[in-house]
């Protein structure tokens, strides 16, 4: 594992020291938790983006010019 030095407001941290604690975990999985989530939800993000531009490139529907009015689709 690697070392990083961190730059954190001082109340935060006392904070994060202190749920941290109360939880049994350390201020480490702590961090390491978060990255984990955060990475997961950028991945998961891209994938659903990837397959959003997928199935538009298949999809068949197009956008075409209105020619008809709403009176005439309501008329009996």
């Amino acid at each position: 594992m690697a070392n990083i030095t961190l730059k954190i407001d001082d109340q935060l941290l006392e904070k994060v020291r202190n749920i941290a604690h109360e939880k049994r975990i350390s201020f480490d999985a702590v961090v390491d938790q978060k990255l984990k989530e955060f990475v997961s939800t950028h991945q998961g993000k891209r994938v659903i983006l990837e397959g959003l531009e997928a199935f538009y490139r298949k999809c068949q529907a197009r956008v075409v010019q209105v020619t008809w009015r709403r009176e005439e689709l309501h008329e009996r």
